[in-house]
């Protein structure tokens, strides 16, 4: 027996919902609503586990918990044969484009009539016959990681620094940065005895170095929930990578910039997914116990990166103090 198409609203403005719905019922099609986005993603789980699977997503790109391009990446990187309908009343070309290479289905600007979604939903029928071509995403290697400052004697010559550290074993970044430190780096190995090994190795034998401190990176204390949706997200970005992006997130044209968070770490849960996700952040990681969280970012221009710091993350409740490093380019030397 035939049952009528089944369609998930995740969008948190109430009004627009009902709307929606009552707009795909009459016209034939069973409908659920949501309205954040991690709720919305168990919620295709669990259809499907069910055997009662949706057919489309209808997704907003404003959400409350996350946003909603990054949802869009998780559900196409899981469910790559389910057709996703992106709206929004706050888009660009940008956007559209973003759309497009994660491979949204569709997309609408608010505000639009019932009848345009309706179009669209009948337009993608015939993908749903379609077997869609299985994606394997690369399973992320269990690493340790470490955040390691250092800084330079006065007479040391930084570039001559950078230049042995950028390509040394474990090292995954090198940045000359301008504040407290002279340079940023993320070490990475199997443990951190073998990190500390590298340490003592590649960097204490400088001897333009005059002092280290080094950062372990610890799990965050984030829900299961949480934890699924990362690493959903994880392999949505290793699978970009593994067609064609390139393997170090950081472009060459952009600009780099560290911020050293001190945070309250009974907030670290909420506090830690907000930073993950927030806008220029490409990297998040805690240390020394929840009480510090070390931020990669990047964006067009120093001030991109500085307005992004001032106006959202040190907003965030839970972030205590902020520390900013700005990097300094030396590939170009």
């Amino acid at each position: 027996m035939a049952t009528n198409p089944r369609v998930l609203i995740v969008d948190d403005e109430a009004p627009l919902r009902r709307q929606l719905m009552v707009g795909l019922v009459q016209n034939g099609y069973e409908v659920e609503e949501c309205e954040e986005g991690l709720p919305a993603l168990a919620m295709i789980k669990s259809a499907k586990s069910r055997h009662n699977p949706f057919a489309f997503v209808i997704l907003d790109v404003r959400l409350p918990d996350i946003d909603g391009l990054k949802i869009l990446s998780v559900i196409k990187a899981t469910y790559p044969d389910l057709p996703v309908v992106v709206i929004t009343g706050f888009g660009n070309e940008n956007t559209v484009h973003t759309v497009q290479s994660r491979e949204g289905s569709a997309y609408l600007d608010k505000p639009f009539q019932v009848d345009s979604l309706i179009s669209e939903l009948h337009r993608l029928e015939p993908a749903q016959s379609e077997k869609a071509k299985p994606r394997v995403a690369a399973e992320p290697r269990p690493l340790e990681s470490a955040i390691v400052f250092l800084r330079g004697r006065k007479d040391a010559d930084l570039y001559d620094v950078y230049a042995k550290l950028n390509f040394a074993d474990g090292v995954c970044y090198c940045d000359p940065v301008v504040g407290d430190w002279d340079m940023v780096l993320l070490m990475q190995a199997p443990s951190r005895r073998e990190i500390d090994l590298l340490i003592k190795r590649q960097f204490e034998a400088l001897e333009e170095v005059e002092t280290s401190e080094v950062h372990y990176c610890e799990k965050p204390r984030i829900s299961k929930e949480f934890e699924a949706f990362i690493l959903d997200y994880e392999k949505g970005r290793a699978m970009e990578e593994s067609e064609g992006a390139e393997s170090d997130s950081r472009k060459a044209r952009l600009h780099t910039a560290y911020a050293v968070l001190d945070v309250d770490s009974a907030m670290i849960p909420k506090l830690y997914m907000k930073l993950y996700f927030a806008d220029n952040v490409v990297h998040c990681d805690v240390t020394d116990g929840g009480k510090q969280v070390v931020l990669l970012l990047q964006g067009i221009s120093p001030q991109e990166i500085h307005a992004a710091i001032r106006n959202k993350i040190r907003m965030i409740a839970g972030v205590l103090r902020i520390k900013q490093l700005n990097a300094l380019n030396f590939s170009t030397k």
